[in-house]
């Protein structure tokens, strides 16, 4: 009589089942995620021609409330240090002002299903007016399936995407034809403000 009833409430049982199997998966594959992760980043800092530096993170699901970690979601994030935007202001009391851009970064994140996410947060530096969102480049239903190659294949694609919200890589939005260079081209970042200046000479 209430055998269909017992399937659904046994559904339970399988997610919770699931759920566990994939943080299990996720604690004993991070380590080997993150020492690739690493190995890249120590490639790309002897390699690299230009040197804004690549680092590795290991985070923690974080509890505001009570200030504590949990142990058993780590996080890992591949990340670029600053880079120089080379506009630099001076005022007449001899103050300046210099502006860097905030590297961009890729997360290794688990939901709290199991699944791992993969986040980009792009290039962003004090002209613009608001930091910009995070996006999902990889979703990760089984943890153990994150091989190494597909870790490479996951960070090279974020790192291209990264690249073109770049001011450096701006330069480079539209191919040799003058097509659109992604299918997701990122919105232009907002631009410097001019003004006319007391010293701005006048042309007769």
């Amino acid at each position: 009589m209430f055998d269909k009833i017992l399937k659904v409430a046994n559904l339970y049982d399988e997610g919770l089942t699931r759920v566990q199997s994939r943080r299990d998966q996720w604690l004993h594959r991070y380590e080997g995620v993150r020492e690739h992760l690493k190995r890249m980043a120590q490639y790309l800092n002897e390699n690299a021609k230009y040197k804004q530096g690549f680092f590795v993170d290991t985070l923690h699901a974080f509890n505001e409330d009570i200030r504590g970690t949990s142990s058993k979601m780590p996080s890992l994030t591949f990340r670029t240090g600053a880079m120089p935007v080379l506009v630099t202001f001076r005022n007449s009391m001899g103050e300046r002002k210099t502006y860097s851009e905030e590297g961009f970064s890729i997360s290794f994140t688990p939901t709290i299903a199991g699944q791992i996410l993969v986040l980009l947060r792009p290039h962003y530096s004090d002209i613009d007016q608001e930091e910009p969102e995070y996006s999902t480049i990889a979703i990760i239903e089984e943890p153990e399936a994150l091989t190494n190659d597909i870790v490479t294949e996951i960070v090279t694609r974020g790192m291209e995407a990264a690249f073109y919200s770049s001011f450096t890589g701006m330069t480079r939005l539209n191919d040799e034809n003058g097509e659109q260079a992604l299918e997701n081209k990122p919105i232009p970042r907002n631009p410097i403000g001019f003004k006319r200046y007391d010293t701005t000479e006048k042309i007769q």
